[in-house]
């Protein structure tokens, strides 16, 4: 699940549905624009399987998966395979929004590898309205039919920011720009 379909990517830069000569470019603009959000969130958006290799100098019981928000833990092994933990309900507690891992009743040490899935399963209307005005920017910066200004929208350059993301994107991403308010 994209964080915005096609035909949403489309009907956003008014392309018919059975114009379908742009489909790879738009979908490679959909891909840029997730990591962009995903990027300006510090969070996954699109689910995902993810692969974390872990190194525990001693045996714990809870630890941090890198990747959130967590939708479920699949799999904990050594990495060489030779030992497995049980991830299920009863013998792993996983909270989402952080990606703890909390062993009940096992401890872990050594390197492991932990395969889970994280991403939003419902991102809010914000967030796919960021999505859609980055894919609207880059679509047209690709095109030029936006002319030439600086910071792009008409918006002023801010030193240490590039363009791919115009700022009405990130304030619906709630992240403010640095500054004074």
């Amino acid at each position: 699940m994209a964080i915005v379909s096609l035909a949403d990517a489309k009907k956003q830069l008014n392309i018919p549905d059975d114009e379908t000569s742009e489909d790879v470019e738009i979908l490679g603009f959909v891909d840029a624009a997730t990591a962009a959000v995903e990027e300006q969130l510090g969070t996954i958006v699109e689910p995902r399987t993810v692969v974390d290799e872990l190194d525990f100098r001693r045996s714990v019981t809870s630890f941090l998966l890198q990747s959130v928000p967590v939708i479920s833990l699949t799999s904990l092994t050594s990495l060489d395979g030779t030992r497995s933990w049980d991830v299920s309900p009863g013998a792993a507690h996983v909270d989402k929004d952080s990606g703890r891992v909390t062993l009940l009743g096992a401890t872990i040490s050594g390197s492991a590898i932990a395969i889970y899935q994280a991403g939003d399963l419902s991102p809010g209307a914000n967030v796919r309205l960021a999505a859609k005005i980055i894919i609207q920017h880059l679509w047209e910066t690709q095109r030029g039919t936006m002319g030439v200004q600086l910071g792009g929208d008409g918006e002023p350059y801010v030193p240490g920011r590039g363009f791919a993301v115009p700022r009405r994107a990130i304030e619906l991403l709630g992240n403010q720009l640095p500054g004074v308010a």
